[in-house]
Order: C-alpha cells, then structure tokens, then sequence
C-alpha cells in the first residue's frame, strides 16, 4: 500500500511540473528564478526576457522582493552575457554583471557580481514559456 501510494503521489507530482518541450531557440519569456547572494542569503523571483530587433539581445527584467533591476542580455554561444542596474528597492545604486549558461531546454544558471562588492551570487531561472 505504501509504495503504491509513493508511487501514485510521484507520478501525480511528475505530471504537475513543467512540460517538456523543445526549445525553439528563443529566451524571450517568463522564468522563475532562485538565487543565493553572495553573502549565502537565498532569494527567488521573476526573470522577463524581451527580444529586441537584434535576435542576440534581449531586455531583462528581474522582480524580487524589495527589488526591481533592468538591464539587457547578449548571447553569445551557449552563454547569456549580461549588465544590470536596480531601478527600484533596496539600493538603486547597485547595478553589475553576470553571466548564465543556457542548457538544451532554454533554462538558466550562472551568476551575477555587484559592481564594487566582492563575491557573487548564484541564480537558476527555470522557463514558464
């Protein structure tokens, strides 16, 4: 009873994540994003990617708690190169760099740097598309 109801549970959770679909190569959409800074606070939020007129470069959006950052994003290979200021929040003096690795399916991981502070944060941004 109890490994059919372990399973039963795994597969009704299985079906309620993300559906795989094929990346069609675009980052433009919604993701969800967790991140640990570089002082090991963790954080989640929202990452918007835009497309602009040239298909390498996007405009970015980030939305946590307390902050809102804008900047742009240029891929280059299998890599999301990026620049970032705050607009809104905490400190909207901070602004930095970053970069994230793009795997097969359009998710993100990499991290971003404060410019003037030492130490980086960690992010992952998983695609609602």
């Amino acid at each position: 009873m109890t490994f059919t109801l372990a399973l039963a549970l795994s597969l009704l959770v299985g079906s309620c994540v993300f559906p795989e679909e094929g990346f069609d190569g675009t980052l433009e959409g919604t993701y969800f994003r967790n991140g640990v800074d570089r002082d090991e606070t963790e954080y989640s939020g929202t990452l918007i990617l835009t497309s602009t007129e040239d298909p390498n470069v996007y405009e970015m959006q980030w939305i946590i708690t307390g902050s809102i950052q804008t900047g742009t994003g240029t891929v280059e290979g299998a890599d999301l190169l990026i620049e970032w200021a705050a607009v809104e929040g905490f400190d909207t003096a901070s602004h930095g760099s970053g970069i994230y690795s793009i795997a097969d399916n359009g998710d993100m991981s990499g991290e971003r740097t404060v410019a003037g502070q030492p130490g980086t944060a960690t992010e992952d941004a998983f695609a609602i598309k």
